[in-house]
């Protein structure tokens, strides 16, 4: 168990700050109570009742790895009366889907020569929950050329415009809640085999899941590759 004092922070080798995003990541990981709340949460969110059902151990040291979890930005947690519920914030487990993915882009074919970068995976694939890769990056510059989404900082977030909020509902993409339980509406995701950006977040989520409703596009269990069924430009009404 970590060292928690008894105002609830961390000693100076649990601090977050002083971590990278992949040290914060697997040191979360590193913790099997820690990594099966991770599972339970991937599914949905839960409250500390919930989860404690779930172990051999006390609510209050469920509550304590909650704790490190929300404070190195992995978890968020609301309270709803006297409960309080958490549910996983997407960007952290994008942030390492991304980091994992450098690594598979930096083996070459001398050291693996099964690995072509150039096919299907950098076609199209999943960074959690939305479209990375090749056919990620055009989604996005798609959306800006016409202009249903705009760039609202440097970092980059972007927003819907009113035409875009209007076109994207008829296209049938649930319009989520800005900045629901901690999570980002869009984002520029780097994505690392095309150094580029694609659109991650709330935004890009329910993006994808029309695309999967509508045939677009076709994803398979137990793999992050995403098959294209019809060319993404024609959901814009763009003939390739």
């Amino acid at each position: 168990m970590e060292n928690v004092s008894k105002k609830g922070k961390y000693d100076s080798n649990h601090n977050p700050g002083a971590k990278s995003l992949p040290d914060r990541l697997f040191y979360c990981l590193s913790n099997p109570v820690r990594l099966r709340i991770i599972l339970l949460l991937s599914k949905g969110k839960l409250n500390v009742n919930q989860l404690s059902s779930t172990f051999n151990v006390s609510q209050p040291k469920i509550s304590a790895q909650l704790s490190i979890l929300q404070n190195y930005g992995i978890v968020h947690g609301w309270q709803v009366g006297r409960e309080k519920y958490y549910k996983i914030i997407p960007e952290s487990i994008e942030s390492l889907t991304s980091w994992l993915d450098n690594i598979a882009t930096s083996v070459t074919a001398d050291n693996l020569p099964e690995f072509d970068p150039h096919k299907q995976f950098q076609n199209g694939r999943r960074c959690y929950d939305h479209i990375a890769g090749q056919s990620g990056v055009m989604l996005l510059k798609l959306l800006l050329s016409s202009k249903w989404i705009s760039i609202k900082n440097d970092k980059p977030e972007y927003e819907l415009t009113d035409s875009g909020e209007i076109i994207l509902t008829r296209l049938g993409v649930n319009i989520p809640v800005q900045k629901k339980h901690g999570r980002i509406f869009a984002y520029g995701c780097m994505d690392l085999t095309e150094k580029e950006y694609h659109l991650g977040g709330a935004l890009g989520s329910e993006i994808m899941k029309a695309l999967i409703n509508q045939n677009y596009i076709k994803i398979y269990r137990n793999t992050r590759v995403i098959d294209i069924i019809k060319p993404i430009e024609s959901w814009f009404g763009i003939i390739p």
